[in-house]
């Protein structure tokens, strides 16, 4: 059930958005979501501090142009593997897709 779950949370993040081309892996240290926006915005060990594009690494972000399904799909996967200390595997545009200056994520696994 599981893998099949993260088959689907790749499927979808990929599917919406090509460049999808590098991974990072760690425990998840913040969760931040705002009542004014969709935009939700993670920390995690071992997070890129450099890319090519993108300004801004103290949180990389799930967009706003993620549909709902989407979000109701990984923000539980992201809240459990916060609250249990869990690594979980992120991927992401290594060349570029930024968000507000920020890096884009396209997979939490």
């Amino acid at each position: 059930m599981r893998i099949l779950l993260l088959s689907l949370l790749m499927c979808i993040f990929t599917s919406a958005h090509a460049g999808y081309s590098a991974n990072f892996e760690g425990k998840v240290t913040d969760v931040l979501t705002y009542p004014y926006g969709t935009l939700i915005l993670i920390r995690v060990e071992g997070q890129p501090k450099t890319h090519t594009s993108c300004t801004k690494f103290d949180y990389p972000a799930i967009a706003t142009d993620v549909s709902p399904e989407s979000r109701q799909l990984v923000m539980p996967r992201l809240l459990l593997a916060y609250a249990s200390g869990e690594k979980v595997n992120i991927g992401y545009d290594k060349n570029g897709g930024c968000v507000d200056g920020r890096i884009r994520i396209h997979r939490v696994g």
